[in-house]
């Protein structure tokens, strides 16, 4: 599935590398000025599912190996760390929202992007 990028997940997508600044399942860092080169961002909803698409709960950075590994080949893994990242009830309820629709406002998901990326 092609997704197009727009202004709100292309600051949503920076502030989620610059939060983690490394790959969370390998520990590879991220490099370049900003020190998020090489990392990619990984939803463990799927960007789809607009409910969670700018949730940080939601997102992880990965190295593009480690984004293939659990995107694909071993999403069990991927479950087991979300558990483990976030706690079993809030994984429940990530699930609750993932699931939950919502109506497309990509201007405020902007203004909450660029919010989140001035608070680090």
């Amino acid at each position: 599935m092609n997704i197009k990028l727009d202004p709100a997940d292309i600051v949503f997508s920076e502030y989620i590398r610059r939060r983690d600044r490394h790959c969370l399942r390998c520990g590879k860092a991220g490099t370049g000025s900003k020190g998020i080169t090489g990392l990619q961002v990984s939803h463990y909803f799927g960007r789809g599912k607009e409910s969670t698409r700018f949730d940080p709960e939601n997102v992880d950075a990965l190295c593009f190996g480690c984004h293939q590994y659990w995107g694909s080949t071993d999403r069990e893994s991927y479950r087991e760390f979300k558990i483990s990242q976030l706690g079993y009830l809030s994984f429940q309820k990530l699930m609750i929202r993932a699931n939950t629709l919502v109506k497309k406002d990509r201007k405020m998901e902007l203004i909450k992007a660029k919010l989140l990326l001035e608070s680090l």
